[in-house]
């Protein structure tokens, strides 16, 4: 795997200042979130820093990236591509920087509509590309709430305000994401029925 100095440097060429600075800023939340949810922080911290590695590709690249790995484009991921850039990312991640942990692969895969089941630290990347330092939208302080609650609260109230985002565009929903947000839904529901006992 490239050493981490050259993986930031790598990245700080090809990413735009902006999303560079983010990646930095979702690696710091991953850290923070690992620390208090034992999650490994080493795994955290890259999967956090590495998580938009394709996020800059244009349509037609993350196209013909799809192609290449096989990945489905579905009529939802046709329409609006970038929803396919952390699969494509994690091909990039071991590609391009020789990461091989499938941990951290599929947290850079799913950082985006998440995934039912998803692992700790997939939900740490997750959450953290939400509640990151420099973000700052309508529901911010919800979300960051609820990530020192429970990972799973995070989630929900992530979803729940990017769903509520769609709608008002009046873009379609990508089924990932509410099947994503209806298994953090059950999770919460069995931690209060367990909590309950």
């Amino acid at each position: 795997m490239m050493e981490l100095n050259e993986i930031i440097k790598k990245l700080e060429e090809t990413l735009s200042p902006r999303r560079f600075n983010h990646s930095l800023e979702v690696m710091k939340s991953s850290i923070r979130l690992a620390e208090k949810y034992g999650e490994d922080v080493e795994k955290a911290a890259l999967a956090g820093l590495v998580h938009d590695c394709a996020k800059n590709l244009d349509k037609d690249a993350i196209l013909a990236a799809c192609k290449k790995y096989g990945i489905i484009v579905d009529e939802i991921s046709e329409r609006w591509p970038k929803l396919l850039h952390g699969q494509i990312g994690a091909h990039v991640a071991e590609d391009l920087f020789g990461i091989e942990c499938p941990r951290i692969l599929a947290a850079i895969a799913d950082h985006t509509m998440g995934k039912p089941g998803m692992d700790r630290l997939s939900s740490i990347v997750f959450v953290a590309d939400y509640i990151e330092e420099s973000r700052d939208f309508d529901e911010i302080d919800i979300i960051r709430a609820a990530a020192e609650e429970s990972l799973e609260r995070a989630i929900v109230a992530g979803l729940d305000s990017t769903i509520r985002h769609i709608l008002k565009k009046g873009r379609m929903l990508h089924p990932q994401t509410i099947a994503t947000r209806n298994w953090a839904l059950r999770q919460l529901n069995e931690m209060k029925q367990q909590e309950g006992q």
